[in-house]
């Protein structure tokens, strides 16, 4: 194996085993570890497993989901709007962190140049902010499969 692992980079290996399985299929940690030849665990172990999200999902259309403690299942087709919405709510969660640094940053002791920075990005934070507020909730409502739009759904 360490003549494979030498041409070709783990990440790789793993996305294309990870490809032959099916969708909903699990694979452990100890069995990760022992393709890539990386103790779970280890920095090179995280690094490979990033790296092979990224070429699972671009090159193979394939997505997996963390069985925490345990390893990854390949997602099902059906659950990658479902996978998708909890990258969001990370996202959405990261940047409510930002507006409130923001909403309790101490003004009256900044200078004139750092009111005026604040101003200008708060101004725009308090517009996305927003924004993203109503977004998150029409996500969420569309990723529903009782969505009262969806086709299925409206009564003839």
């Amino acid at each position: 194996m360490n003549e494979v692992i030498e041409n070709k980079k783990k990440s790789e290996i793993l996305s294309e085993k990870l490809n032959e399985m099916n969708y909903g299929d699990f694979i452990s940690h100890e069995q990760i570890a022992a393709l890539i030849e990386e103790p779970y665990g280890t920095n090179k172990y995280t690094s490979a497993i990033a790296k092979t999200k990224k070429i699972l999902l671009k090159k193979y259309n394939k997505t997996l989901e963390n069985v925490v403690g345990d390893g990854y299942r390949l997602v099902n087709p059906d659950d990658f709007v479902q996978q998708s919405l909890k990258h969001y709510k990370r996202g959405f969660g990261e940047m409510q962190k930002g507006y409130e640094v923001l909403e309790h940053a101490p003004t009256k002791d900044m200078t004139k140049e750092g009111r005026e920075a604040y101003r200008r990005v708060h101004d725009r934070a308090i517009t996305l902010a927003a924004a993203m507020k109503g977004a998150s909730v029409e996500l969420r409502t569309l990723g529903e499969k009782k969505h009262p739009m969806a086709l299925r759904n409206i009564k003839k």
